[in-house]
């Protein structure tokens, strides 16, 4: 139960660090000016959306560069859970882009009976990106197509 507590605590705090300062490095008046490049950079890495959206990003930034490297790698999935939920969320809000985490991780054992294999970064991995799973957004008429290209196919 402690340990609960200390990373709910951790996470809020990592999420109020995160959130609060990419505003406060922009354009502060007191600080030298910044390079045109660290100005594009920031505004790039600065976090998209509603706030919901913002603490969920935090979140997944936190576990990803926390715990993760500690945990080890588990997924045999391209993109990894983590991943795949920032990119829903990103694409779809914090609310849609839970529920496609959600559906991701439940059909996470079965995905390589219908998903094509490819080679990422040494491994072979399932290969399920967001694009393939909200289907349901674009209507009943609309296929997923793969990309031409062979972006991480090796």
């Amino acid at each position: 139960m402690r340990h609960i507590l200390l990373y709910s605590c951790l996470i809020v705090l990592w999420t109020l660090w995160e959130v609060g300062k990419a505003p406060a490095e922009q354009g502060n008046a007191m600080r030298a000016p910044t390079t045109p490049q660290r100005t594009a950079r920031l505004a790039a890495s600065a976090p998209e959306g509603t706030l919901p959206a913002q603490v969920f990003d935090a979140y997944l930034r936190f576990f990803q560069q926390v715990i993760s490297p500690v945990d080890g790698a588990r997924s045999n999935m391209y993109p990894t859970g983590s991943a795949y939920a920032r990119q829903a969320i990103k694409k779809h809000g914090a609310l849609v882009g839970i529920v496609l985490t959600a559906e991701r991780l439940m059909h996470e054992g079965n995905e390589d009976q219908v998903s094509p294999r490819i080679r990422k970064y040494g491994l072979w991995r399932v290969h399920d990106p967001v694009e393939a799973n909200d289907w349901w957004w674009y209507g009943p008429d609309w296929v997923y197509q793969p990309a031409s290209d062979s972006a991480g196919r090796h």
